[in-house]
């Protein structure tokens, strides 16, 4: 736990699923003076605490959330015409008939891993009607789920290697086949196969190369921080668990799901810090006591589209607290004089550009487009560390929705195809949200929508469109996701079926100019091996400019929305320490760890100054 937060609320956190990054477009960067008719950001108020935030994802909303709750007047400048960056849902344009809402749409599905602590708590002061608890009241966790009406999930590990399964609302039986087909001699026979072909493609090697994922992960949980700081963060996650020297299964089941199934990274040049981490939160959710009243098991989710349960309640809340939101505001440079941020430059759809003026400035864009504007000559100057921003890395990881007209029937919850060269995760949302889809969006004739992340869009596709995503149409992606998860499911699930699929739409964030190329406006920032001293701590050598994001220095140390909303607390705190403000610090939470690991990472500090490995390290 960090030392801003008191040992009585220590709590877990995470990274989770699907990565949230904020999506401020940014222009050019110009120089460091400017002509631009000049306007206030904020109606001035008492010296040292206007403060200007650039980019409206989730760590702009939790600084401008931490801030203004402390007596500051905070302004947000976001360029796309809604808040949330990539948290936000939207609508597919065109589906909204008789009266209900547009097919709801996600950059990529939301997963909440139920050792989250910052996220829970900015969603506790929320407020929404008829939840005691506010916005968090709208999360539903798997034992919630189960004593409703059951969650499953299915997963592949390559054709004729998946299996589908369900629990039911006992949670004590796993019921993987459909009990209402057995007298189908088919699917009697499909299932025994798969399930025969599937344990029979387990090596016999596996339970040893387990037994050594064991030590790995001990010897990582028995670290100190220097050596997760420095030994551990130039390494990779594949060559810690030397996994060119394992079997294919290994591999796939162990290596990529624990970095490419949840943060996008592969796990070649992932390193182990980053994954450790993952681990490490994992290990302790699942085994230990949940440490407090706002952990939850294993998992969480959303009971609605994220901008409807969400993101629109928190803007609403926060501009009731006096937050002024501009939309349509790209920021384009940094001015300075004297050693500090004089003012910022932001533009608006048509190109028209402004003077903002305020106390503190602080970005919250994404490292992509962080770096066109706080690489400037002029910033370096001020501050020579920010030109380690150009060695951070990003990749993609985007969204594609299928929209089924009857929901599946057994795969019900997670799904995963980790062996496809793509790496494709998927939840089944009419299992999570708490109201049926029909009703209320699209035709009314939607009763599914599948949620689907692609982790890796330079893999060559094995279904039916051999290129990679990155060189297909989007009517190739469609193509070959549908195909693969037909092929692989098919079997155990009925709905798996071609005249089931209503429609599909594919991330906005995916384009393609006339030339045919592909490009992508929201990528994910990686924790490549050897960036955690590239990042940015937060707080700048300038003295009023701050940085924001999960790609910053976090204790999550992974892409994902409790990163980002660490990140944001990071910020804040840092613009109180600025202003010499006397209101209560902001908290932080770390990830739950036992003290009794204490003496072997006292242990192990006392090696790592030796130069010696860790005991585990063999």
């Amino acid at each position: 736990m960090t030392d801003t937060a008191p040992a009585r609320v220590s709590r877990r956190s995470f990274l989770g699923g699907a990565a949230t990054l904020g999506a401020v477009g940014l222009g050019a960067v110009a120089a460091t003076t400017t002509t631009a008719p000049r306007a206030r950001a904020s109606t001035p108020g008492p010296r040292g605490r206007r403060v200007a935030v650039f980019g409206g994802g989730m760590s702009g909303l939790v600084t401008a959330q931490e801030l203004v709750e402390r007596g500051f007047e905070v302004d947000v400048f976001e360029s796309r015409p809604v808040m949330g960056g990539k948290a936000r849902s939207f609508g597919v344009p065109g589906t909204a008939t008789a009266g209900r809402g547009e097919l709801p749409a996600e950059h990529g599905f939301r997963f909440f891993p139920g050792f989250y602590r910052n996220v829970p708590d900015s969603m506790r002061r929320i407020p929404f009607p008829g939840n005691p608890d506010g916005v968090l009241g709208n999360m539903r966790d798997i034992a919630s789920l189960l004593d409703g009406d059951g969650f499953g999930g299915a997963a592949s590990l390559g054709p004729g290697r998946s299996l589908a399964g369900f629990l039911p609302l006992d949670r004590k039986a796993m019921r993987p086949v459909d009990p209402g087909r057995l007298t189908d001699p088919a699917y009697l026979s499909e299932v025994v196969r798969e399930g025969s072909t599937l344990l029979a493609s387990i090596p016999n090697r596996f339970p040893l190369e387990m037994a050594d994922f064991g030590r790995c992960v001990t010897a990582y949980v028995t670290s100190c921080e220097a050596r997760r700081k420095t030994d551990w963060d130039r390494l990779s996650w594949w060559d810690f668990l030397d996994a060119a020297h394992k079997s294919t299964f290994f591999q796939d089941a162990v290596a990529k799901m624990t970095t490419m199934g949840l943060v996008a990274v592969k796990p070649e040049v992932c390193s182990v810090s980053s994954a450790g981490n993952i681990i490490e939160a994992f290990l302790w959710n699942l085994l230990l006591p949940l440490p407090g009243p706002d952990d939850a098991w294993i998992a969480r989710f959303l009971n609605g589209p994220t901008s409807d349960v969400w993101v629109t309640p928190w803007v609403r809340e926060l501009e009731r607290l006096g937050v002024r939101f501009h939309t349509g505001a790209s920021l384009q440079a940094f001015d300075t004089a004297g050693g500090r941020i004089s003012g910022a430059r932001v533009a608006d759809a048509a190109g028209s550009v402004r003077q903002v003026e305020a106390d503190h400035y602080v970005s919250a864009v994404p490292v992509d487009r962080a770096v066109r504007i706080l690489r400037t000559p002029e910033l370096l100057r001020l501050d020579p560390s920010l030109d380690g921003i150009a060695g951070l890395h990003t990749d993609w990881m985007n969204g594609l929705m299928i929209y089924l007209r009857r929901p599946l029937e057994v795969a019900r919850g997670l799904i995963g195809v980790v062996d496809h060269p793509w790496t494709l995760s998927a939840i089944a949302q009419s299992q999570t949200w708490s109201r049926p889809i029909a009703p209320r969006f699209g035709d009314g004739t939607v009763g599914e929508i599948v949620s689907i992340d692609i982790s890796n869009w330079d893999g060559i596709g094995t279904t039916t469109v051999h290129k990679s995503a990155r060189h297909c149409t989007a009517q190739e992606i469609y193509t070959e996701v549908w195909d693969t998860l037909r092929s692989r499911f098919g079997p155990f699930d009925r709905a798996f079926a071609d005249d089931n699929v209503h429609s599909w739409f594919l991330d906005p964030a995916i384009s393609w100019d006339r030339s045919g190329r592909v490009h992508n406006d929201e990528p994910l920032t990686v924790q490549t091996v050897g960036t955690w001293a590239k990042r940015p701590k937060g707080p700048t050598a300038i003295p009023n400019l701050f940085v924001a994001g999960d790609w910053i220095q976090t204790n999550a140390n992974v892409v994902s929305m409790e990163g980002a909303n660490q990140g944001g607390r990071i910020a804040a705190q840092a613009v109180l320490d600025a202003a010499g403000s006397a209101a209560e610090p902001v908290l932080r939470y770390d990830y739950y760890v036992p003290a009794e690991l204490d003496g072997l990472k006292r242990r192990d500090a006392a090696r790592h100054a030796a130069g010696l490995p860790n005991i585990f390290d063999v």
